[in-house]
């Protein structure tokens, strides 16, 4: 029933014009699967931070993932790879993995393109015209360009950032307070804090919620019914020993599916700051004296995204 109510309510011409930063783990690669089997969402280009997969490593796993979908000509930017500041960054195993996902898949002849990502990303919102913004990593790329061009941001609609934590605990073991990718940049995080952009934050507090179980996987694999949920299965078999041990959740998918089902998560209007030393850097904090400068999810119904997230497999 599900199935059938999401099929007759996509639009038949795109919704969203979307354009996705990512820094390519697997639940990135997810998140962009599930936005590339929706007809209501056009990606108009990928851009590629440091983080989970090295950016060039980052962008052949993009690469791959979109010629598996017949997806192609969605341009692909390299980007930042290093934060603004010192040498944050995740694990080497960590990276190292990330950077070999979807080697299975053949290789793309789809080059990145020249320009790089901050480039790009100034040059995108200079031009206007309405766009969403769905950022997965670190916001590295989104600073180098305010460096270059502080006015930019006028076309954005929707920008939906998944980092963060405000009342639940972090996941990251040198900074206890902080998420990952807000560990990572947290100066690119303040400079984006400071843009005035509509800023929709799905950080720990919402993820936390929605974990992603053996059982999960299992009902994926018995279905195996089409392409999309056979690289999902792939994917996620990938990520089998954190599943098992209650590590891993659906970080980016769930961001990706807020971008355009915002009735997912429920939100808060806060004013928030950010930490950017020692073992609180990447905290975000409450600050009552500053107006609300962002939409933060504090918390997210996991049944209703499992569903939506199958569904949407499953078109």
């Amino acid at each position: 029933m599900l199935l059938a109510t999401l099929a007759v309510g996509l639009c038949a011409q795109p919704a969203h014009t979307v354009l996705v930063d990512t820094d390519a783990g697997s639940d990135d690669l997810l998140a962009l699967l599930f936005l590339l089997q929706r007809p209501d969402v056009r990606i108009e280009a990928i851009t590629i931070v440091h983080g989970l997969a090295e950016p060039a490593a980052g962008a052949e796993s993009v690469a791959r993932l979109l010629a598996y979908c017949r997806r192609p000509g969605i341009p692909i930017y390299v980007g930042a790879a290093r934060p603004l500041e010192g040498a944050a960054a995740f694990p080497a195993d960590w990276r190292a993995a990330s950077g070999q996902l979807l080697r299975s898949l053949p290789a793309s002849h789809s080059l990145p393109q020249k320009e790089s990502a901050p480039a790009y990303l100034k040059r995108r919102l200079l031009r206007g015209g309405p766009l969403d913004v769905l950022a997965l990593g670190p916001l590295t790329n989104f600073a180098l360009a305010l460096r270059e061009e502080p006015r930019l941001g006028s076309p954005i609609r929707d920008f939906v950032w998944m980092g963060g934590a405000v009342d639940a605990p972090g996941n990251v073991p040198a900074a206890p307070t902080a998420e990952w990718n807000a560990y990572l940049d947290p100066l690119a995080l303040e400079t984006v804090l400071s843009t005035g952009w509509p800023l929709r934050f799905v950080g720990l507090d919402a993820t936390s919620q929605v974990p992603v179980s053996l059982s999960d996987l299992e009902r994926l694999e018995a279905l195996r019914l089409n392409a999309a949920t056979w690289l999902a299965v792939e994917l996620l078999r990938t990520e089998a020993d954190s599943i098992a041990a209650g590590r891993y959740f659906a970080w980016d998918p769930l961001a990706a599916a807020v971008l355009v089902e915002p009735g997912l998560a429920r939100f808060e209007h806060l004013a928030l700051g950010v930490r950017k030393r020692a073992n609180e850097r990447g905290r975000l904090l409450r600050v009552p004296a500053l107006k609300p400068n962002v939409t933060y999810a504090t918390s997210a119904e996991a049944a209703r995204f499992r569903r939506l997230f199958l569904a949407v497999m499953l078109l």
